[in-house]
């Protein structure tokens, strides 16, 4: 470790640039330091060291950029932040979601079916990833959010949708199907779906730092017109700033 800071530094991962440059821009005394693939932009927010990574899109970069991100800077907590496709049709675009609840939806098992039979994707069965913390060694489906963080969040002021805790589905898919986003909602209790959470959360998990994911929905396949629209990155990652001051102003996991 090659630690920068006399505090620990509180690491902000954004899959991509609209989920992580304007975040980058707001640090103070910046700093860029390159590990591999990944940048870091080192930096300070009211005084105190924050880490910016554009981690990139999929659950293995963000388990990645997490790990690296906790060999080199022993953070105080990490967040995942960025944009997320709707499960709930309660939803629309700028509301935001806090992973209380945070679940693997690219694992499965599936039954044999004889050639000829298709498929029954309806009857796979998801075992979740394998983890392992304090040498207990399980299958695990789901994984939480640092209620500290989610409480932070809650106080935090927001006028452009609603802020609710929920439950967050990450894997390499993006669902427009659906029967399968209502399958997913009704089986797992997913309020909405991205590509990065859980990944941080299991490497969170075994190296015992603090996380959350905090998502903005940015697209609903209920409604025809909430098309993808990026520029609500840009409107998360200015929730996660206020999140962050906050987070500092009270000392929450000092």
């Amino acid at each position: 470790m090659n630690q920068p800071f006399d505090k620990k530094p509180i690491v902000i991962l954004g899959p991509m640039e609209s989920e992580s440059a304007w975040l980058i821009d707001q640090l103070g005394d910046r700093q860029e330091k390159a590990f591999g693939a990944y940048t870091f932009y080192e930096g300070l927010i009211d005084g105190y060291p924050v880490v910016i990574c554009r981690c990139y899109i999929g659950v293995v970069n963000s388990a990645a950029a997490t790990t690296l991100a906790i060999a080199q800077y022993d953070p105080l907590c990490v967040i995942i932040q960025g944009t997320s496709g709707a499960h709930d049709p309660d939803l629309h675009q700028g509301d935001i979601i806090l992973g209380e609840n945070l679940v693997e939806l690219g694992s499965f098992y599936t039954l044999h079916r004889d050639e000829g039979q298709g498929s029954a994707i309806f009857d796979w069965t998801q075992p979740g990833a394998e983890i392992n913390v304090n040498n207990n060694i399980e299958r695990v489906n789901t994984l939480h959010s640092d209620n500290r963080i989610l409480n932070a969040a809650e106080s935090v002021s927001y006028t452009d949708g609603i802020v609710r805790r929920g439950t967050i589905g990450a894997a390499d898919i993006w669902n427009r199907e659906l029967d399968m986003i209502a399958h997913l909602s009704r089986t797992l209790g997913t309020d909405c779906e991205e590509m990065e959470g859980f990944g941080v959360a299991q490497v969170c998990a075994q190296l015992d730092v603090p996380c959350a994911d905090i998502r903005v929905i940015s697209n609903s396949e209920w409604y025809f017109q909430e098309e993808f629209n990026e520029k609500y990155g840009e409107q998360c990652q200015m929730f996660v700033l206020q999140v962050i001051r906050r987070l500092i102003a009270e000392q929450t996991l000092m």
